[in-house]
């Protein structure tokens, strides 16, 4: 390759780096005006539905919300396998691969959500409510049915409509994703709000948090589809196999990596929790994993718009632009645990009670378990998401769920013995000393690979990134 080639290559990488970075800021800004309106909805409107429906019934709404959102296990992680696969095709400007992805994922992520109906409708009508969630709830039969039935379409709902969101993602467009996600959570924070005085009940709450965000993400898909109007020629409608099974494939890894352990760290814990203290335990639980979800949502924030960056410099092996942002969400993490975790501990305890009422009022030691298994949980999810991007999700699978059924091992003695701060411990000591040293290994192994493949290209590649890649570099 002369001088003149590797000019022209410099400057298309160029380009390329600068369409990433903007689509990385954009995306980071919208998620923060999204995370912000989560909060709202988390930390005002929710604290108030607390108060006018009480502990137990908060705690039943909790329950159901929770049992519902087991329903998103069936997604098998169509949607981030469907972002790569948009993304690498929209790299290689291939537009037939493109409308292959839209369309065949459309089709999967219909059908997985009928059975999700179907599957919930059998325990909804014949499983009694006390043998599913213990004899605490016995009484409450009414309020958990029609909270169930409602969260069940709600759910089917927002997943159908969420396909365009993934699509959005591979586009590296994250950033309408989340201005339509911020108007949908502030509809909802304010439902909340000011309905929930008049209707204090489970279903109406379900329906204000969840009813706004499905019609925000119509309306996302709507604009979707008018700026790509070639995924809607109808020579590009149809369904193909190999599409399906790559969509399958990467989607029960990340399913593996990321529903499967939810149901571990939220779903199973949470009725564990059920089991041996009953709902007012539970609420408590639900406002810890409140916690939790926004720690996630602010990774999630960095990492959406990363892994489909991923893919899109994979696909141009432009390793020093992949080694430069791995570093940067890696000091962004570091930043974000110390600011949680030192938050929660220090005034976890006066802010709860304030917020909630005083029948949430928690010990310090919960708050410092939790504050562990959010730095554990971080340094994972961090890591996971680079995998994707680099499309390494087959290989992340085995680890990870060693990782949660070490914490269950460890966690559910420590629960029955210490309370749930010893939970939170196990669950995290889990996810540390399993993907937590795994994980890492295996992203630098794909660094080292696209190093050597640049270097073969050009061989008078500067020796200052073969250092870039070196595992001091990759700690720093």
């Amino acid at each position: 390759m002369n001088g003149s080639d590797r000019e022209n290559d410099a400057r298309e990488n160029e380009g390329h780096r600068s369409i990433r970075n903007v689509s990385i800021r954009r995306a980071i800004s919208t998620s923060l005006a999204s995370k912000v309106s989560t909060a709202v909805l988390q930390f005002v409107s929710l604290p108030v539905a607390a108060r006018a429906m009480g502990r137990e019934e908060f705690g039943i709404y909790a329950t159901v919300s929770t049992a519902v959102l087991l329903v998103l296990i069936l997604q098998m992680g169509v949607g981030p396998a469907l972002a790569r696969g948009i993304s690498s095709a929209a790299a290689r400007r291939d537009r037939d691969r493109e409308a292959l992805f839209f369309w065949n994922g459309a089709f999967l992520v219909g059908l997985l959500v009928f059975l999700g109906m179907v599957i919930g409708a059998v325990f909804v009508l014949y499983v009694p409510i006390p043998l599913l969630f213990g004899e605490e709830y016995r009484g409450w039969e009414p309020e958990m049915k029609s909270g169930i039935w409602t969260g069940l379409v709600l759910i089917g709902g927002l997943l159908l409509v969420s396909h365009t969101d993934r699509v959005r993602e591979g586009y590296m467009e994250a950033y309408t994703v989340n201005a339509w996600g911020a108007f949908g959570n502030l509809v909802g924070a304010a439902a909340v709000f000011v309905g929930v005085r008049y209707f204090p009940s489970v279903p109406f709450l379900l329906l204000a948090i969840y009813c706004p965000n499905v019609l925000a993400r119509v309306a996302n898909s709507v604009f979707l589809l008018r700026d790509r109007r070639y995924l809607l020629k109808r020579e590009n409608v149809r369904f193909d196999r190999s599409t399906i099974r790559e969509l399958v494939g990467d989607g029960v890894s990340f399913s593996a990596t990321t529903f499967f352990v939810y149901v571990v760290e939220f779903g199973l814990c949470g009725l564990l929790i059920g089991r041996l203290a009953g709902p007012g335990e539970v609420a408590v639980f639900q406002v810890l994993m409140t916690v939790t979800t926004s720690f996630e949502g602010l990774l999630t924030m960095v990492g959406t718009p990363v892994w489909a960056a991923l893919a899109d410099a994979k696909e141009k092996n432009d390793i020093s632009w992949m080694k430069d942002s791995i570093q940067r969400y890696y000091r962004y993490l570091f930043l974000l645990t110390v600011a949680v975790g030192l938050g929660e501990i220090a005034l976890g305890p006066i802010l709860f009670p304030w917020w909630y009422g005083e029948e949430f009022s928690v010990g310090r030691a919960v708050f410092a378990g939790h504050a562990l298994f959010l730095a554990a949980l971080g340094w994972r999810e961090v890591n996971r998401f680079i995998t994707v991007g680099l499309g390494l999700l087959p290989k992340t699978v085995w680890p990870i769920l060693g990782g949660a059924a070490a914490g269950l091992i460890l966690g559910v003695p420590g629960m029955h013995l210490f309370g749930m701060s010893a939970l939170f411990i196990g669950l995290g000591v889990g996810a540390l000393f399993v993907p937590g040293l795994i994980l890492p290994i295996q992203i630098r192994k794909v660094l080292m690979q696209g190093l050597q493949k640049e270097s073969e290209a050009h061989p008078s590649v500067d020796s200052s990134l073969t250092q870039a890649t070196s595992p001091s570099a990759l700690r720093q």
